[in-house]
């Protein structure tokens, strides 16, 4: 389920990882300008950092590894480091895969997995920092740096999360960091590094096998 998660803030991501010139933004324009530009992602790739804090626990988990995105339904969240797993959404097929064995579902044939799916895709288009839907968006920031706080107002994402944060630098057109807080106050911050924008991406990368 933590890495079903991940899939989800993955598209949040991709949604504000946009080219961008240095000005002052108010919050309308922020949403606007997301809205436009979304539509020109084609492709993303990236490796991240993942650190997983445990409420009852002082100790932190961290966790590296590589995503693949292209337009319109394909996504590879894989990690590397320390141990090996792999999320991938291909059309309505999720395959989910570790060192026991995999797992594949049909996206149509599960109504919890069906849903997930609707989030992303409109998370992809640009109407999620405008989903009223689904959430109650709040953008915060002054100049280049700005963050949506994203909190869910329907299951299963209620279910899932107190609130979703993504931190970007308008300037320098990448997401910064993102944070999600649990129902049980687990945290998991993740930040992306090597960013690299519509590139071509092997298909390959996005087989299910």
């Amino acid at each position: 389920m933590m890495k079903l998660k991940i899939g989800l803030l993955v598209m949040l991501w991709i949604l504000l990882s946009v080219p961008s010139r240095a000005q002052n933004y108010t919050p309308v324009q922020v949403r606007q300008h997301i809205n436009a530009v979304a539509s020109r992602m084609k492709t993303m790739t990236c490796d991240f950092v993942q650190t997983k804090s445990v409420a009852m626990l002082k100790s932190k988990l961290v966790s590296r590894g590589h995503m693949y995105y292209a337009q319109p339904n394909k996504l590879r969240w894989e990690y590397t480091t320390p141990y090996s797993y792999t999320f991938l959404l291909n059309g309505q097929t999720v395959w989910m895969k570790n060192e026991k064995g995999s797992n594949r579902v049909n996206v149509a044939q599960s109504k919890m997995f069906k849903e997930i799916t609707r989030i992303m895709m409109s998370s992809v288009v640009g109407s999620c920092v405008s989903n009223s839907r689904d959430f109650n968006v709040t953008l915060q920031g002054k100049g280049n740096n700005w963050k949506a706080i994203m909190k869910p107002k329907r299951n299963p994402m209620k279910q899932m999360f107190k609130a979703i944060t993504v931190y970007f630098d308008m300037k320098r057109a990448m997401v910064i960091g993102v944070k999600m807080i649990e129902q049980n106050n687990d945290a998991t911050s993740i930040v992306l590094q090597n960013t690299k924008l519509n590139l071509p991406i092997n298909e390959k990368v996005f087989s299910v096998r």
